[in-house]
């Protein structure tokens, strides 16, 4: 008889479906920042703020749902504080590889101007803020032992009561103090400023979110539609609201606070995804590869330098009001955001086979000089 194979789990395809598509609204909230779509098109009202609008409704909390995600999978890891640090260096080695590539290559070839301070900040990628999400998010990794040493220990009331006092005070509380004339008396400055969603404390709070979602929350044998039937009921009810107190005192405030990460119903909205996907309990090998690269999609059009590179170069176009007057304007926004998903998931699924000729040559070498 032969050796036993370990047994490798396979991903469940209708949660790496989920990250897919997650990464396609992280480029789509790009576009709207950088490429100027959310700017024009509010600007420009009628049916063009009305496209924005439930464009964005629809897309606004990735980064959030990635967060779930992890803690969905995270809470029930037997990683330690002494082993967590070899995987968090298989997070970190992507990001100073591309902070020091992308810096060294745009700007030796002229594409970008590289001044000294692009040099020494790319050679701290994590602490600089080149990619905030992966600063946190390698931040959160490295505390969930902690983290989930303490939440499995909790009882399923107690976790409830956690998560409605973390629900308050990291997004209730947050929002509040964002509108006027409630900011006048209900302040998080040096409290717990969370702007707006974007901190630790936040992605923390979801982490545990997708934690109890895996501990007590038991999955449906059917797939869930009830769960997207709500996600797009509560991008509507945002929609609806944010046109109907337009001019109305104190609550046209309102359309400030949709976009945060911590709105409260764009946390619904983030736990309904999960909820939804889930329940797709198929295997695709090709969307599972295709997932593989998504950190690697974000770091590549994130970059700073690049990001120059695509809005300001390639992409300019979508920062004048003649691109939006094509009738099929969204479709060619779309046909953006897949060209720059599948670019930069190339240049990721090349970085990884380089990485991997690497470590193949430097076992083949470690293995001689024992020998030796």
């Amino acid at each position: 008889m032969g050796q036993n194979k370990p047994i490798i789990k396979e991903r469940e395809s209708g949660i790496e479906l989920l990250r897919i598509i997650l990464m396609l609204q992280v480029i789509f909230l790009h576009v709207s920042n950088f490429g100027e779509f959310a700017a024009i098109n509010r600007d420009w009202g009628g049916l063009h703020e009305l496209v924005y609008w439930v464009n964005q409704t629809l897309c606004r909390c990735p980064v959030y749902v990635f967060m779930l995600i992890s803690g969905y999978f995270s809470v029930t890891s037997k990683t330690t504080m002494s082993t967590v640090w070899k995987k968090a260096g298989s997070v970190y080695l992507p990001m100073i590889f591309y902070s020091l590539a992308i810096t060294f290559v745009l700007g030796l070839t002229g594409i970008v101007n590289l001044g000294n301070d692009d040099i020494i900040k790319s050679f701290f990628p994590l602490t600089s803020g080149t990619w905030y999400f992966m600063s946190v998010y390698l931040l959160v990794f490295i505390l969930s032992p902690v983290v989930n040493g303490a939440l499995t220990k909790l009882s399923k009331r107690d976790f409830q009561i956690l998560l409605a006092v973390l629900f308050v005070l990291f997004s209730v509380w947050q929002v509040i103090s964002e509108v006027e004339p409630f900011d006048r008396f209900v302040r998080t400055t040096s409290i717990i400023e969370t702007t707006k969603g974007r901190g630790l404390d936040g992605f923390l709070f979801m982490y545990i979110i997708g934690a109890y979602l895996r501990l007590h929350k038991p999955r449906e044998e059917k797939i869930a539609w009830k769960y997207l039937f709500f996600y797009v009921g509560f991008a509507v009810l945002d929609i609806v609201f944010v046109y109907a107190t337009k001019g109305v005192p104190v609550l046209e405030n309102f359309a400030k606070i949709v976009n945060y990460n911590n709105a409260p119903v764009a946390i619904i909205q983030g736990v309904c995804l999960l909820l939804f996907f889930r329940t797709l309990t198929f295997k695709s090998k090709i969307i599972n590869k295709i997932s593989t690269h998504n950190l690697g999609v974000y770091m590549v059009h994130e970059h700073w330098m690049m990001r120059k590179v695509i809005w300001d170069k390639i992409f300019v176009a979508t920062q004048s009001r003649a691109f939006y007057m094509s009738p099929v304007y969204m479709v060619k926004i779309y046909a953006i955001i897949l060209i720059i998903y599948v670019s930069c998931w190339i240049i990721d699924f090349l970085r990884a086979k380089l990485f991997d000729l690497v470590k193949n040559i430097s076992g083949k070498l470690s293995q001689k000089n024992k020998q030796a």
